[in-house]
This record gives structure tokens, C-alpha cells and sequence, in this order.
């Protein structure tokens, strides 16, 4: 049996080998995007001074992969970039058009000055923050761009997982079950997964949710979803500040805010409620 020194070294020699190869689909992606004509496996080759053999390895791959398609011409067949980029395009536009429609949104708003308004999206269990405007006020609490945590404990997560359709939410659950949740952050967390499942119900039904201190002592969130043109939930967006002595006489505020900001980035997205 081999010991865990071999096991790590054969490791970190299968990821040193896999980054000249990912480094190489890089420059044939950008060369066969450069091309008004589809290149063959040979123009790529000598192009880019690779081995041939190991090119037409690598093309094979990414055209399984849907990384590039075969393009059959009278004189060869080259190739042209794949669908799945297409795809990813797609996705990478979406998601820059709502990140800007988000800031113009928020910097035409003066009644959220006092907020931090903060916009993620769900990725399996987590959300995922992908802008964030602090408070004007210096209160509150800043949202760093890239930071995940845990959806069930979030406002702009349990925001996402109420919108979605009972049959899309089953299999959310299937894939995360109760199981596999973290424990709370916080004293206020849900006690018990049957909790924080009433609590979506909850969310359901009024059309936003709260995070009562469940992120972070001192401050609470309220949140809502944000809908594309198809009304599929794309991301949360949530309004948070410090829970001050008169927190519930402004819940309402924070409550309808929430719900009309994320319909007016809801709309600017296309969604036309029904």
C-alpha cells in the first residue's frame, strides 16, 4: 500500500499536468475565436507551435466537451467555437446586465441611503453576494462581493428558495437535505431544520423574508426576490441596517422597500408580473 506522501505527491502531480493542458485550450480558444475561418487541427498546431499529436488530443476533448464544433469547409474541416461558451456567454452577460441594473437602481433611490442593500444569487446551498452598496450612514454592515453563507440562515437565501415553484424547491431539497445543514451562526438562528422549513412557508406566503439577527448580532436584513423575464428567481436582493430600539416600528418600512426594489429590478430584468 502505498503511504499518504505517494498518494499526495501522485496528486499534485496529476494537477501540475492538467494546468499546461488547461493553459493550451486557453490559447486555442482565443486563437480559433480570433479566425474568420475555422482553422484545422494542423493550422492550430503550428500556430501556436504545439505538438501535433497532442493538439489533436486536446481538440477531441473540447469538442466533447462543447468547447469547440467541427466546421466542415469545401478545402478542410476546422473549427469554430462550441455552444457551451455560447452558453457561459449568455450567463456572464445576464448576470453583468443585473449587477448594473442593480447599482443604477439603487443610485436613483435616495430612501435607501440608510440601508446597506446588498444583491446575491443562490448557488446549492449557499448564496453568493454579487454587489453590495453600504449603508450612506457608515451603519450597518458590508456584504463583500464574493462572499457565500449559508442560504437557510439568510434573508436574501430563504427570499430565493420561497419564490421558487414547489417542484424546484423538492429538488433543491433533495440535493441539500436537512442533514447536511450547517448549524446556526448566531444565538438566533433556527433551531431545527422543521423551523427554518416553516419559516420559508412564512416567507411564501407574505413575499419577503427577514434575517432577525441569524448573520450577524445587532443588525437584521429583510429581502426579496428578484425575477428574470421567464419569472424564474435569479438572485435576493435585501436591505439591512442595525436593529435599533425602534426595530419593529420600522419593519414595515424595511419590509416594503425591500419588495418594491426588487420588483422595479425585477421589471428592469424583463419580469412582467401576471
Amino acid at each position: 500500500m502505498r503511504s499518504p506522501v505517494s498518494e499526495s505527491q501522485s496528486s499534485s502531480g496529476r494537477e501540475s499536468d492538467s494546468v499546461p493542458a488547461l493553459r493550451r485550450a486557453v490559447k486555442i480558444l482565443d486563437m480559433v475565436g480570433r479566425r474568420d475561418l475555422p482553422p484545422s487541427a494542423a493550422d492550430i498546431a503550428r500556430e501556436l507551435s504545439l505538438p501535433r499529436s497532442s493538439t489533436h488530443g486536446l481538440i477531441n476533448t473540447m469538442v466533447e466537451l462543447g468547447l469547440l464544433e467541427a466546421a466542415q469547409g469545401s478545402a478542410h474541416m476546422g473549427y469554430r467555437l462550441g455552444g457551451r461558451l455560447l452558453d457561459w456567454a449568455e450567463q456572464a452577460g445576464g448576470r453583468h446586465d443585473l449587477v448594473g441594473a442593480f447599482h443604477q437602481i439603487i443610485g436613483a433611490s435616495p430612501e435607501l441611503a440608510a440601508y446597506t442593500v446588498s444583491l446575491s444569487i443562490l448557488e446549492g446551498s449557499e448564496v453568493v453576494y454579487l454587489a453590495s452598496r453600504t449603508s450612506e450612514r457608515g451603519l450597518g454592515v458590508h456584504y463583500a462581493v464574493g462572499m457565500r453563507l449559508p442560504a437557510v440562515y439568510t434573508a436574501v437565501g430563504m427570499a430565493q428558495l420561497s419564490a421558487m415553484e414547489t417542484g424546484r424547491f423538492r429538488e433543491w431539497l433533495a440535493l441539500y437535505p436537512t442533514s447536511t445543514w450547517p448549524a446556526p451562526l448566531t444565538s438566533h438562528g433556527a433551531r431545527s431544520p422543521a423551523e427554518v422549513l416553516e419559516q420559508i412557508r412564512e416567507v411564501r406566503e407574505r413575499g419577503y423574508a427577514v434575517d432577525n439577527e441569524q448573520i450577524h448580532h445587532g443588525v437584521w436584513c429583510f429581502a426579496a426576490a428578484v425575477r428574470a423575464a421567464d419569472g424564474s428567481v435569479v438572485a435576493g436582493l435585501g436591505l439591512s441596517q442595525p436593529k435599533g430600539v425602534d426595530a419593529e416600528r420600522d419593519a414595515p418600512l424595511l419590509a416594503r422597500l425591500s419588495i418594491s426594489t426588487a420588483a422595479t429590478l425585477s421589471a428592469r430584468m424583463g419580469y412582467r408580473q401576471r
